[in-house]
């Protein structure tokens, strides 16, 4: 069996591939379409004979029920009467030919959905073969949030290839082959409709190639669309209830509503591209019936019947082009979806050298002043609900701020609007001069942290988990963050150490370590304004100390906002931020 990325198991096969180092079993090889015809050649060598066999038989029912009616109607019943036109012949033939047809039609699909099926097992088991073969660290993007994403993408572009032999090659080669044997009839029949014919074949075969780049473009638009839709959708659906509290579904409905009129459109300009292509069609076979009348006037010599059947035949030949209409769609899905394939297991086989860019950072090393402003601010979860008094404040680089106030105040609603999951209600809330609203998700995400009260880690390992903040982050940032947050101990602990699970099924964390393993994640994201809800909820006060310490260290170049209930004494805050009850 041929190998797609040549981390392949040594198997009896055809065709031998040849032997290599540990090495080159890493290196992935760019698949090729052909490629996927190697595995099982036998397979498609006969599915290739038996879809022959049906279109030739369905060709000359076409032609041969022609001429017989014709001949027959000809000779007159007199002749059939007197026994000088034999009737039972062409009837049995005829029987034959459709017989012929059905059970080859029958044959031809099993055998190709059988070889198809082998090659969709074969380039999943081949690929996720390889991967698993890879070393952890080359992995990034199984380890990145969204690798669910990129799976799913692996298996929808691998299901994407099979069009190539079943929509591409096959109907192309059964239709060169029928185009040839009816121009060697017409040929041997019709002497002068030689060169007509073979003109308006050779269009009908080579024509959806003017689309190819067209459909190419297209195709790969589509495609890119259309996963960007499942990922909206699966994200929107899991964040609903979340999304409907904040008020933020509007905007998403909206989003989702424009990707699927991108998406709509792009169908709609794929089927106009195959009706463009059939209209095409169409016409050069008109012309083939106009070129069959003008072979016949100039050679009159030619019986009625047999030109009947050529007419006849011609026409049964849309039934073998009508599948090249779709032949740029299913050259460009093949394409796109081969580009992907390539692209997703195109995996360095060398690591980077270290650089001291890539050295753990224990400080947030963002270079700039940072601003916030409020001005006359007025917040709440819902508009019908009580609100807080305006609130007027500005903050700058370095300020360490104590937000504090009796439970119930509005502390956290606070921290949710400044980090832009909560919506204002009036008043300006500026960043650096601009509007906060005016930033996109991924500068929000990439400028203001914000960790909550409730903590939230996965079923995944402490690397994965981690990692969820910064994809790129190495194996010396991770274990340098844990001992930023007094987890270094833990880990040591621990026998696997970066690749021990954690959730329902893994190693637990106790409330407090949750708290801070959720706060060295949020901390390796190096956000210029940090907001925690309550940090040091349950743990000692020498602790909450020292963690308080390193915290306003590590964003001396920023800004933070630690909302607590207590009234923590400590000389790193040099802000302090009371909020007064709400008014009932």
């Amino acid at each position: 069996m041929h190998d797609f990325t040549t981390a392949h198991n040594k198997t009896a096969t055809d065709e031998k591939a040849p032997t290599q180092t540990s090495a080159a079993a890493n290196e992935a090889v760019p698949l090729r379409l052909l490629d996927l015809l190697k595995p099982q050649r036998w397979s498609w060598r006969l599915a290739l004979l038996l879809g022959f066999i049906t279109l030739v038989a369905t060709v000359l029912l076409l032609a041969y029920s022609g001429w017989f009616i014709s001949a027959a109607a000809v000779a007159g019943i007199a002749a059939i009467q007197a026994g000088t036109f034999n009737y039972m012949r062409p009837g049995a033939m005829i029987r034959l030919l459709a017989i012929s047809r059905t059970a080859g039609r029958y044959a031809e699909k099993l055998q190709s959905h059988y070889a198809v099926l082998q090659l969709l097992k074969t380039l999943r088991l081949n690929s996720f073969a390889f991967l698993c073969r890879k070393p952890n660290q080359q992995l990034n993007y199984l380890t990145d949030p969204n690798h669910a994403d990129l799976l799913q993408r692996l298996i929808a572009d691998i299901d994407l290839l099979d069009q190539f032999p079943l929509k591409l090659w096959l109907p192309w080669f059964w239709a060169c082959a029928i185009a040839i044997c009816y121009l060697v009839a017409a040929g041997y029949l019709l002497t002068d409709s030689l060169p007509g014919f073979g003109l308006l074949l050779f269009l009908l075969l080579f024509q959806p190639l003017w689309l190819y780049l067209y459909g190419k473009r297209l195709c790969h638009r589509f495609n890119v669309q259309a996963s960007n839709r499942r990922q909206q959708i699966l994200h929107q659906l899991q964040l609903l209830t979340t999304t409907l509290m904040l008020g933020h579904w509007p905007h998403k409905a909206k989003m989702l509503a424009d990707t699927d009129h991108q998406l709509n459109q792009l169908q709609r300009s794929l089927q106009r591209s195959v009706l463009l292509q059939q209209g095409i069609q169409q016409l050069l076979l008109l012309s083939g019936f106009l070129c069959l009348l003008w072979a016949q006037s100039q050679q009159q010599n030619l019986a009625p019947a047999l030109v009947v059947a050529l007419a006849l035949g011609w026409l049964g030949l849309s039934e073998i082009f009508t599948p090249l209409a779709q032949f740029h769609l299913a050259l460009g899905f093949s394409l796109t979806a081969q580009h992907r394939y390539n692209e997703l297991l195109s995996v360095p086989s060398a690591e980077p050298e270290p650089s001291e860019a890539a050295q753990p950072k224990t400080t947030n090393q963002s270079s700039g002043d940072v601003t916030i402003e409020l001005n006359q601010l007025q917040i709440g979860f819902i508009s019908a609900l009580p609100q807080l008094p305006p609130l007027t404040a500005s903050f700058k680089t370095g300020d360490v701020v104590l937000l504090h106030g009796p439970s119930g105040c509005g502390k956290s609603c606070l921290l949710q609007t400044l980090a832009g999951d909560l919506n204002i209600y009036g008043g300006e809330l500026k960043w650096q001069q601009h509007p906060l609203c005016q930033l996109s998700s991924q500068q929000k995400y990439q400028q203001i942290g914000y960790g909550a009260q409730r903590t939230h880690l996965f079923n995944l390992s402490v690397a994965a988990n981690l990692r969820l903040a910064s994809p790129a982050a190495s194996d010396d940032e991770l274990i340098a963050v844990l001992k930023l947050v007094e987890l270094g101990d833990w880990l040591n602990k621990q026998p696997q150490g970066l690749a021990t699970l954690l959730g329902q099924y893994g190693c637990g964390l106790s409330g407090g370590e949750s708290r801070r393993f959720a706060l060295a994640r949020l901390l390796l994201q190096k956000p210029r304004l940090l907001l925690l809800d309550e940090p040091f909820a349950g743990l000692e006060q020498q602790l909450a100390a020292k963690l308080l310490q390193r915290l306003a260290e590590f964003q001396h170049q920023g800004i933070l906002i630690i909302a607590s209930h207590q009234q923590l004494q400590h000389p790193a805050f040099n802000r302090h931020w009371q909020l007064e009850p709400i008014a009932k």
